[in-house]
């Protein structure tokens, strides 16, 4: 059964009724050696297409990082508008990665224009500054 669940903030959320835990087998969200009764401790980030495009498994102790959640959708929203990639612990407004050059030819020309939007660590990579 699929219902929309509301929390303390107004988000959204797909939530699944799999008290046989097929869903769960299926997805291998099962822990090894833990009970199949207890409640599963995995997120699923499913694009609008239907990709599955983050998968996060918490131990049975451990709430989720609901900021890390969020964090992910907007990086992968970013990374999909912007043609870039996130580096680790990106925050909006953060500066991002410009994907890798495709030749020699590129970049060597990264490297000799940089300027102040666009900044080069070595040739392999690049990122972008963001307005934030």
């Amino acid at each position: 059964m699929y219902q929309t669940v509301s929390f303390y903030h107004n988000v959204t959320f797909p939530l699944i009724e799999d008290i046989r835990m097929e869903v769960a087998n299926k997805y291998g969200m099962i822990q090894p050696g833990q009970s199949n009764t207890q409640a599963v401790r995995a997120v699923f980030v499913i694009d609008p297409n239907g990709v599955v495009r983050t998968i996060l498994y918490y131990p049975l102790s451990t709430g989720r990082n609901f900021d890390e959640i969020k964090r992910i959708v907007l990086a992968l929203q970013k990374a999909d508008a912007d043609a870039c990639a996130t580096p680790a612990d990106w925050r909006p407004g953060d500066d991002v990665i410009v994907p890798t050059a495709g030749s020699c030819g590129v970049a060597k020309e990264r490297m000799d224009n940089q300027n102040e939007n666009q900044y080069c660590l070595d040739w392999f990579m690049c990122f972008r500054k963001e307005s934030k």
